[in-house]
């Protein structure tokens, strides 16, 4: 009877977790916010749903007697996550201005995450819930502080300082683990700085961007880039150097539109790899297993041959909740959390959850296209390429299609440091999200003037490439409003904040119509 209860709940979590992706995907259209209500009320019920499918399942494990959790601290713990999800996605949107879909699917995240991770070890899973309790209060205050804190952008070198101090004390006082110095022991607390570098790289190339594109800024740029990426070289934390490598050269491309230095930084990422190749025994091994992990089984081919092992035994449909064997792969919490879920939840679920880390990453970018300034610009592109690289090292590793890089798949993976830079980086873009609204919501005032588009000059400080003058004149000083109000202001003529051309920006409403209404 429990079997068959095992059987229907992996389906009815496959079948809400499948419709959750394509609404994420759905959502995303340009449509006044009151429109998409019903649609987040919908997203919501799903996600509780699942949550409450698999701890019902949970349970079950627990009364059944396979499991030591006490049945009472299990339902206290499932009462605190589902309160945690309905204050997330009913309560702090009423009181914090947010992108909720962005919102809903880092909650969906977080609910896999509670739901794998309870799974797998319930003591590691309750100090995880600590963590993101932590973590979701410094994301609150990221979210309220950062639109307002116009200073952040003008403090460039100061993100590089402080990021290449970070690596320094790692590549000093850490200790090796797995082959890696990655953590730094503070008492009884340990913590991973070079997760929280690759926020301060970002907001690093994207100041230095802001300023200028010229030749001279890219070369000075892309040697305080490259110590850093060397410094974790180093380290031998081959995954986090190559994440900030792809976010610098996309940062780059983005910034310049010069294909040239896609090609230049390519071939010198192709060259770096076989020096690393030849130089660093580490790196040997992890290549070495990964083009033919089943010749040494039992030694460095053991964790990706595990990893396979449960992704094929899952199938398309998953083997049910406590009816796989995901323990037996190394560090499953972490760098290998979707052999697990592909094992137990199906490969389908797998897929669809490729799908939604897309729609995530794609949701990021949509804030960088509809915000105005370069430095936000480039700031949301660049955390969203982060995201977006380090999901593709976790999934690619544990499916072999790349080496293995020891990086975890945000808000899904267990690790304290992961989680809070994590949360950390999407408050930053929900802060990025209420400034694009700002500007969108500035230039329909603009247009339902009837202003013309010739008075769309551009902002002074988007520079073209090899224009390396800076006026700090230039800075884009509109303040950025909460109140629903600010979006029924009329448009004031002796407003001389300048726009970027209106035919590169994205609206709820065809200019063309508007024009000819205004005739």
């Amino acid at each position: 009877m429990i079997d068959i209860v095992y059987t229907i709940s992996k389906y009815l979590i496959m079948i809400c977790f499948g419709l959750f992706v394509i609404i994420s995907f759905r959502v995303q259209r340009d449509v006044p916010e009151e429109m998409k209500q019903q649609t987040y009320t919908v997203q919501r019920s799903l996600m509780i749903a699942i949550h409450a499918v698999a701890f019902f399942v949970i349970a079950l494990h627990v009364l059944n007697g396979d499991s030591d959790i006490n049945i009472w601290y299990l339902i206290a713990f499932y009462i605190a996550q589902l309160a945690y999800l309905l204050v997330m996605t009913m309560l702090i949107p009423r009181f914090v201005r947010l992108n909720q879909g962005i919102n809903h699917v880092m909650c969906m995240f977080l609910t896999v995450g509670f739901i794998i991770q309870t799974r797998l070890s319930f003591e590691n899973s309750l100090k995880q819930f600590v963590i993101i309790l932590v973590g979701t209060v410094l994301f609150l205050i990221i979210c309220f502080f950062c639109k307002r804190a116009k200073f952040l952008r003008s403090l460039t070198w100061v993100y590089c300082i402080m990021g290449m101090g970070l690596l320094m004390l790692v590549l000093i006082l850490s200790t090796v683990s797995r082959g890696a110095r990655l953590s730094l022991e503070v008492g009884p607390f340990s913590f991973q700085p070079l997760e929280f570098v690759k926020i301060l790289f970002v907001l690093f190339v994207a100041g230095a961007f802001h300023k200028s594109t010229s030749f001279k800024y890219v070369v000075i740029t892309a040697v305080c880039a490259a110590i850093h990426v060397g410094i974790q070289v180093l380290c031998n934390d081959l995954g986090s150097a190559f994440i900030l490598f792809v976010i610098y050269l996309m940062m780059l491309y983005a910034a310049t539109r010069r294909f040239i230095y896609i090609a230049i930084g390519t071939a010198a990422f192709a060259a770096a790899a076989v020096a690393a190749y030849h130089l660093f025994n580490h790196v040997r091994i992890r290549v070495s297993a990964w083009l033919d992990p089943w010749s040494d089984i039992n030694g460095k081919g053991y964790q990706i041959a595990q990893s396979l092992f449960a992704i094929g035994t899952g199938g398309w449909f998953g083997s049910g909740l406590f009816m796989g064997n995901p323990s037996s792969i190394p560090l499953v919490s972490k760098d290998m959390v979707i052999s697990a879920i592909a094992e137990e939840l199906g490969g389908i679920f797998a897929i669809f959850m490729i799908l939604l880390c897309l729609c995530f990453t794609l949701m990021i970018f949509r804030v960088s296209i509809r915000v105005s300034m370069t430095f936000y610009k480039l700031l949301a592109f660049g955390l969203g390429v982060s995201y977006a690289v380090q999901v593709f090292l976790t999934i690619g590793g544990a499916m072999k299609f790349i080496p293995l890089t020891g990086v975890t798949l945000p808000f899904v993976s267990s690790g304290g440091s992961s989680m809070l830079a994590s949360l950390i980086t999407l408050g930053i873009v929900q802060a990025l999200y209420v400034i694009s609204e700002s500007d969108v919501a500035q230039e329909r005032r603009m247009i339902a003037a009837g202003v013309s588009l010739s008075e769309f000059d551009g902002y002074e400080d988007l520079k073209e490439p090899g224009n390396d003058e800076y006026d700090e004149n230039d800075e884009y000083d509109d303040e950025y409003e909460d109140d629903e109000d600010f979006y029924d202001e009329e448009y004031d003529d002796n407003d001389n904040s300048k726009r970027e051309p209106v035919e590169n920006r994205v609206f709820f409403y065809d200019i063309n119509d508007i024009h000819e209404n205004n005739k």
